[in-house]
């Protein structure tokens, strides 16, 4: 009886109650799942001696419900024929018999009755059972998401989320930044000695076609 009150406070409790109370509920469980297993096997064994024996009292009691029938017919046919001795024989044989199937009457009752009992037992054990590996498929389920998410937060805890990937991608703008810096730099500089080289050569072009026009001049005079 013992067994079955703790397997029944087992099974009864709420999941979240056997995180809470017990250090490892899915051991626990488990556990819980093989004495049950244990006490069904048990009471099939039992089951199985108590129906068998309900059989075979079942046929011992035809067998002297018969032979009370047979007796009575004995009985009846001596005094027909006036025997009354034999009659009398007849009639002490039938209450013999009739003693003995009263008693396995009584017997097979108890046997049904105790049959019935254990075959709830049994039926009642394995939804137990069945009940104890959905809880248990349950509870494992949740235990492993907690586990996850308390690795999670663990993780998570040190850094802001995502703070690395953030501070990547801040570098790789300044890193844009900088190159756009350098080359709008280069060309600016580029532009502004194009620009020096064309007008001093401007200015040369210039200067020659000043002298060219004095020479003309004083070799036309």
């Amino acid at each position: 009886m013992g067994l079955f009150r703790r397997l029944t406070d087992i099974l009864s409790a709420n999941v979240n109650e056997l995180l809470e109370q017990y250090e490892d509920p899915e051991l626990l469980l488990k556990q819980a799942i093989r004495e049950m297993e244990a006490a069904v096997g048990t009471a099939r064994e039992n089951a199985v001696k108590v129906v068998a024996e309900e059989k075979l009292l079942a046929r011992q009691l035809s067998a002297e419900e018969a032979a009370v029938a047979l007796w009575r017919e004995r009985a009846t046919t001596a005094v027909k024929r006036g025997d009354d001795e034999v009659a009398r024989s007849a009639l002490v044989r039938k209450r013999e018999h009739e003693a003995v199937s009263t008693a396995l009457a009584k017997q097979l009752e108890e046997a049904a009755t105790l049959g019935q009992t254990l075959r709830r037992q049994i039926e009642s054990l394995r939804l137990r059972t069945e009940d104890a590996r959905r809880k248990l498929v349950l509870l494992t389920a949740r235990q492993q998401a907690a586990v996850a998410r308390q690795r999670l937060l663990v993780e998570f805890s040190a850094a802001p989320i995502g703070e690395h990937a953030f501070q990547k991608f801040e570098r790789l703008c300044r890193k844009v930044e900088r190159t756009e810096a350098e080359t709008e730099a280069l060309a600016e500089l580029s532009g502004d000695l194009a620009s020096h080289d064309f007008t001093a050569e401007q200015d040369a072009r210039e200067e020659i076609e000043g002298e060219l026009s004095v020479l003309k001049a004083q070799l036309n005079a």
